[in-house]
């Protein structure tokens, strides 16, 4: 891929774009519309056309390697779940976990299928005695935010969790650290 500061640019873990500020041979650093900069590593990212169409991108996020995927099951559906052993970072948002048919969920099934990924991946997190990772809730109402950290409080007292960085999710996101494994 040939990149050019200037160049608009598609993340794919943060389904994030903006304009390629600086790159290197292994990361790039790109300014989005909230006016904030993010690095990125190289291999994540994607030029964006002039006609708007994000060039070379894999059709799906399961065709992406990564060291655990686990699959959590939900109504009528199978939900991949990445789950990388290093910066771990998972998105909840619904058309991030289930692409193709996110929008069929009401807001009661969506919050619900939210909260048992997060519930899977605290048990995966503890079986691969990974202590830190974040969870992406975005902003929002607040919902799924509200009743992650109550879940976190009544039912794992082992774990702290804070703000994620706000430069990088503005709020959305929720770190999660295990002070005691099972």
């Amino acid at each position: 891929m040939n990149l050019s500061v200037g160049d608009q640019i598609y993340v794919t873990d943060e389904r994030l774009e903006g304009v390629l500020l600086s790159f290197t041979e292994v990361s790039v650093t790109i300014q989005c519309p909230d006016g904030f900069e993010y690095t990125f590593p190289k291999e994540k990212v994607y030029k964006i056309n002039e006609e708007g169409n994000v060039e070379n991108q894999p059709k799906l996020t399961s065709e992406l390697e990564s060291p655990v995927k686990r699959n959590v099951s939900s109504p009528s559906n199978v939900v991949q779940l990445q789950f990388n052993t290093k910066n771990t970072t998972v998105d909840l948002h619904l058309e991030a976990l289930i692409p193709l048919d996110y929008q069929r969920y009401s807001d009661l099934e969506a919050l619900e299928l939210q909260l048992d990924i997060v519930t899977e991946l605290i048990r995966e997190a503890n079986r691969q005695r990974i202590r830190k990772f974040v969870i992406v809730h975005g902003v929002g109402k607040g919902k799924l935010r509200l009743e992650i950290r109550k879940l976190l409080t009544d039912s794992y007292p082992e774990i702290e969790f804070l703000d994620g960085n706000y430069q990088k999710y503005g709020g959305g996101a929720t770190e999660l650290i295990i002070h005691q494994f099972d």
